[in-house]
Parts: C-alpha cells; structure tokens; sequence
C-alpha cells in the first residue's frame, strides 16, 4: 500500500517544476526527490548485510505481541495523514507557496504530514514497543545497513567532483583510442568535448561515469566484509585500486564508443541507447570480474572460497540464470538501439540458452496444469488492461510499426515471431523461475531449497509482488500481476501454475496487440 501510495503521488505531483524557482521553500522540496533513492538503498543495504537477522528478530515480535496490537486506528491515521501530505504537496508544487505570508508554515506541515504517513505506518505494522526492542536485539545490522545504503548513495553523488581533476586525463584517454581508428578526431579540454569530424559530445559531471567510482568503493567495502571468510588480506585490498582504474578505464571506452557509434553508425543510438546504458553495463562488468577475480585467484581468495569453488553446486543458478540472461541481453539492446529494439530476438535466444544449460536440473511434474491458472492469467489481463490509459500517448502506437515497416518484410516477420515466442514462453518462465521459484522462498529462509514450494509468508508474498512490479514499466500492474501469479503458485506449490498463468497474461496481450494495433502495450 505505501509503494503504491509513493507511486501515485509520483505519478500525480511534480516538484521538478520548483526546479528554477528561487525561493528557498523550493529548493528544500525539489531535494526530497533525494529520498526515495536513499531509501531504497538502504533497504538494499539491509537486505545484504541483516536480512536474517532482521526477519528472526520480528517474527519473535509479532509471534510475542500479535494479539495485543490493534493496527487499524494506526492505519486510519496513516491514510488520513497521507491524504493531507497529497494536498500541501499538490499546493507546493503548483507554486501556491510563492504569494503565501508564511511559506516556513506550509514547509513545516509538508515535512509533519510527511513523518507522520510514515509514523502511523510503521506502527501499524508493529507497536512502538516492539520497534524500540527491534532497535535493541538487531541494532548493529540496522545501524550498519543504513550506514551501508546512505553512503552508497552519497558516495554516487560525491564522486561527481572527482570530474573536474580526472577530466583532463580522460580526455586524453578517449583521444588516444579514437585516434587508433579515425584521424578526425577533436577534442577541447576547456569544455569537456570531444568528438569525430561533426559529430562531438560535451561530457558534464553526471554524465562523465565518476560516480561509478565512489559506488564501486561502497560495493567493495560491503563486500569485503559480508565475504571476509572467503578472502585473503591484505591481498585482497590490490581490488581498491586496480577496481578504480578499471572504472577510470571504462569510462574512457564508454565514451569512446559513444562518439564513434555517433560518428559512424547513429547519433540517436549514441545519445539514447548506449548513453543510458552504457555506464551501467560497465560497473557491472568491473563490480562482477573483481568477485570472479577474487574468489577464483589464489592469491586473493581463502581456503574455503577455494573448497567451495571446487565442488558445490549453486541452487539459485537455475533459477536466477534465466533471468541473469534476460536482463543482460536486454541492458545491451537498450545500449544498441533508440526507442525500437531490433535486438529482441537475441532476447529469446539469450534466456532460451540459459534454460537449455540447466534443464537437467528441473523437475517435470506430471500433474496436469487446472484451469484455475488459465483463470488467473485472464483476471491479470483484464486488470492490466483496466489501469491502461484509454488512449496512448501521441506516436506511441505508431513507433513500432514504423520501425517494422523499414526492415526487410522477412526479418520484420521474425521479429514479431521472436516477440510473441519470448512474451508467451521465455520470458513467464524465467521470471517465475525467478519471482516465485526463488525470491518467494530466499525471503523466507537463506537456505531457500529447504522451504517447501509453495509456503506462504506475508513479507515474502508482499517484497516479491512490489519487486516484480518494479521490474516492469508499470508499477501498480506488476504488482498485482506478480501477487495474483504468487497466490497461483500458492495454492499448490507448483510452479508451472504461475508460469502458465503469466503465459496466458502475456499471450492475451499480445493478441490485443496484434488485433487492435496498441503497439504501446509491448513499450
């Protein structure tokens, strides 16, 4: 219900209006779209470093004082004290504050009805009482965990500056690996451009990849300490530099590649695609060759790491590598392509691979699929249908087949192939391998293949629903599609019902697509 809240009030309210405004009311307010980043960055930073301990120590809670708390005056508050926060933020945003005699008046009430939505729903979920003691018995994963997320996020921030001593060098670094490959190059350090011939880039702060470099110090201090028993130091501490010239590196290529993509291919491919993507692709890359580096060297890693390396089988592989495969293979097409992705059969073929790899390793269950799941796949598709807008915004419908209509007739034929096969068949099994086979089972229990398919728990059911709906463009839909596919596997602890009820979800609208022409469905 909160995340919902969050996105409608998104979705409804723009504070970047205040942006230019030069009152200090609206600076305050245009900095809380701050919050929302560093809120899930330390949920993401106490999931990692005290999730256990953190779910043991409320469960006792709730177990201990479950018939003693009354929620729901807590909860009537919470939502009469968010009606009230939509309605000054709605006033501050439409600048109301600009004639007002006491504009500190209505900031104040804004941050009151802000806690106070907060407030009531945290102890509607739990007593004050049961809160302090959560504070007591999980206080070093709780205080380590929101240290952990706020110093992600203002490490992304600060790092920024690093722009200005390394930009210069950077350069310098781009200049030299496009001058391997064309003799046009032009470069002026004194605005940060560079280019090929007519096509340049002027590189700002946000957009020159420093902050990978400050993420990338949060990333290793984390995960030198949740893996301490794995490494060996000081060896493993040569990660902090070479990690940072790697970073430094990769940022130079990243750039490269943009300006000769621009030059040579697609200035839209340039600066949409890769530029979003791009960046992202790279830390991730450096984040996941220091671990591999790490734990399969050596030099770096212990003992252990290395028995384990040897011989263990990893039990999340089948579920998550599908997705894995998904995601990346997404991520490039996004870095190769502008606003159409020409690149989604290798989508398929990508997690269709991963499935192939592991098929030895999951179970066929000969009990056929009910028709409950068909059932479930169509309520999805009438509720997905019915938070659609009535008419799409201008051009979205017409995008894609523009985009078809100038490829050849025979590759266009098999891109609408490839679409329909991974909508109906690749994509619901390897997100409900994911979402329901793992994620519904890891937040119950670290050991997730000890947990019976199919056992239910409240934050499981809820964390993996939200999560599934940030997954996809629409929120409020994913959620209720992913917790409509989760009672699915609930009922009887199978997964092929969820997977055969997401399929039907997704085969309905991709019929609607095909019948009507609302191309914007598949955006």
């Amino acid at each position: 219900m909160l995340l919902a809240e969050v996105v409608a009030l998104t979705l409804w309210v723009d504070t970047q209006s205040l942006a230019r405004d030069g009152h200090w009311w609206a600076a305050v307010v245009v900095r809380a779209h701050h919050l929302p980043a560093v809120a899930i960055a330390v949920a993401g930073a106490l999931l990692l470093l005290g999730a256990g301990r953190i779910r043991h120590e409320s469960a006792a809670l709730i177990a201990g004082g479950a018939a003693a708390h009354r929620p729901w005056p807590w909860l009537i508050g919470h939502l009469a004290a968010f009606a009230a926060f939509a309605a000054v933020t709605s006033l501050i945003a439409g600048g109301a504050l600009r004639h007002s005699a006491a504009p500190a008046a209505w900031v104040a009430a804004w941050v009151a009805t802000g806690l106070a939505v907060a407030g009531c729903w945290g102890l509607a979920v739990l007593p004050w009482g049961a809160w302090r003691a959560l504070a007591g018995r999980a206080a070093l994963p709780l205080a380590g965990g929101a240290a952990l997320g706020v110093l992600a996020w203002g490490a992304g921030q600060l790092s920024t500056a690093l722009w200005s001593p390394l930009a210069r060098w950077t350069l310098r670094a781009v200049c030299v690996l496009l001058g391997l490959v064309s003799s046009q190059v032009v470069s002026d350090p004194a605005s940060a451009s560079v280019g090929i011939g007519a096509f340049t880039v002027t590189i700002a702060p946000a957009c020159s990849g420093c902050e990978g470099i400050g993420l990338l110090w949060v990333f290793l201090a984390a995960y030198f300490w949740v893996f301490r028993a794995d490494l060996r130091f000081p060896h493993a501490l040569l990660m902090v530099p070479l990690g940072t010239a790697a970073i430094w590196l990769a940022n130079a290529v990243r750039i490269a590649a943009l300006v000769a993509i621009g030059a040579w291919f697609s200035p839209e491919v340039a600066e949409q695609g890769f530029h979003s993507q791009a960046g992202w692709l790279a830390f991730n890359a450096v984040a996941l060759g220091i671990v591999l580096t790490t734990r399969y060297v050596p030099w770096m890693a212990s003992a252990r790491a290395k028995v384990e390396a040897g011989g263990v089988v990893n039990p999340a592989a089948e579920y998550l590598a599908p997705l894995l495969a998904l995601v990346g293979s997404t991520m490039v097409g996004a870095a190769l392509t502008a606003g159409f992705d020409a690149t989604y059969p290798v989508r398929v073929l990508a997690t269709a691979a991963a499935l192939w790899a592991f098929r030895r390793r999951y179970a066929v269950q000969s009990r056929p699929v009910t028709w409950t799941a068909v059932a479930i796949g169509v309520a999805v598709f009438a509720v997905w249908m019915a938070l659609e807008p009535g008419v799409a915004a201008p051009g979205a419908d017409g995008a894609i087949p523009a985009a078809l209509g100038r490829l050849p007739k025979f590759w266009a034929a098999c891109w609408l192939i490839f679409r329909v096969v991974g909508s109906v068949v690749t994509v619901p099994i390897a997100e409900e391998l994911a979402f329901r086979g793992y994620l519904t089972r890891r937040l119950i229990d670290a050991d997730f293949s000890a947990v019976p398919p199919g056992r239910f728990s409240w934050p499981s059911f809820l964390i993996s629903s939200a999560l599934f709906g940030a997954l996809h463009g629409r929120w409020l839909a994913g959620m209720l599609a992913g917790a409509a596919y989760a009672l699915a596997y609930y009922r009887r602890g199978r997964l092929a019902d969820p997977v055969v009820a997401h399929a039907t979800t997704n085969g309905l609208i991709a019929a609607w697509v095909l019948a009507t022409g609302r191309w914007s469905l598949w955006t």
